[in-house]
């Protein structure tokens, strides 16, 4: 017997919302595919958004924890390639470290390392595979000064060298999903 949140989603539409997410996103279009029910579609869009975790406190109205939240967002999208840290994003938004940490964690829902370590790794994916950067530009364009130090954190972030992810993009069946990714981290 299945409840309300197992319901399968329709293929064509599955499809159509994947082709329209793979042009900007192709990892997310990955997950995408991989959803075959409406509890799958909603755990991904929580995790997109970070939904599940960006709940108002008492104290923050929710435009301002959205507000906040973007702000922070293009903050490090505009920054990654500084090699950002804490007390840089704590500097920005003019609040002490260890608050800045606290805030942190309650808007987006993880911590900043976390986050950090995750969305180098999203980014870096995305550009062995999209672009022909070489190595060094791509290390320099997720925040490493050298390519061997940013090699040596996306295979232990990973399982693989950005070499056998930018081989695999010939080989689409081998493509590692963010999913497999998050699950290594």
């Amino acid at each position: 017997m299945h409840n309300a949140h197992d319901i399968a989603i329709p293929t064509d539409r599955l499809r159509t919302l994947s082709s329209e997410l793979r042009a900007q996103s192709p990892q997310w279009a990955d997950r995408l595919e991989q959803a075959t029910t409406e509890q799958d579609l909603r755990n991904l869009v929580c995790d997109l958004f970070n939904l599940s975790h960006a709940l108002p406190s008492h104290r923050e109205s929710a435009h301002e924890t959205h507000t906040l939240a973007g702000r922070i967002t293009h903050f490090i999208n505009e920054n990654l390639h500084r090699g950002l840290t804490l007390k840089v994003l704590a500097n920005f938004l003019g609040y002490s470290e260890k608050y800045c940490s606290d805030l942190f964690y309650r808007i987006m829902g993880e911590s900043f390392s976390g986050y950090m370590r995750r969305h180098r790794v999203e980014r870096a994916q995305s550009l062995l595979t999209t672009t022909a950067q070489t190595l060094a530009e791509v290390a320099t364009a997720v925040g490493f000064s050298d390519q061997f130090a940013f090699s040596h954190f996306f295979k232990r972030a990973t399982g693989h060298s950005p070499k056998e992810i930018r081989s695999r993009q010939t080989h689409p069946r081998h493509r590692l999903t963010v999913h497999a990714m998050q699950k290594a981290l």
